[in-house]
């Protein structure tokens, strides 16, 4: 079974990750840190909008994929995992520019929005296959 909509989601999530890490690592050789962030305020939003993303990639693309599974990729699954992309996108610019940013503050909403509506949408796939 193909699963191309969580397919495309996670490679973007993939790539949005790898950016980020290339963030972290070109702002630890600028201020000359191997470990930790050395007091530096740049280092230390890339390190967290790094982790951020880390830890709400792993079970919204899980989510996703369970989705997927059980009702086949259709277009709220498709604008669900575009809005994820996008709010996670939004909170990185946002929380690189500032601690408080409108971006930050949207992508972390949408972000928490998503995961809701998938957990939500999941558990009403698997309620109605019972």
């Amino acid at each position: 079974m193909q699963i191309p909509v969580t397919a495309a989601c996670a490679a973007l999530c993939g790539l949005l990750i790898l950016v980020l890490a290339f963030r972290v690592s070109l702002l630890r050789m600028r201020y000359r840190v191997a470990i930790g962030d050395g007091g530096h305020d740049e280092l230390v939003r890339a390190i967290r909008v790094h982790a951020n993303t880390i830890e709400f990639v792993p079970i919204f693309v899980l989510l996703s994929l369970c989705y997927e599974l059980y009702a086949g990729a259709n277009a709220v699954l498709i604008g669900l995992d575009g809005v994820f992309v996008a709010a996670r996108i939004a909170f990185a610019v946002g929380y690189s520019l500032a601690p408080v940013h409108p971006l930050r503050r949207l992508g972390a909403g949408l972000s928490y929005l998503s995961l809701l509506l998938a957990s939500g949408l999941l558990l009403a796939a698997v309620v109605t296959t019972i």
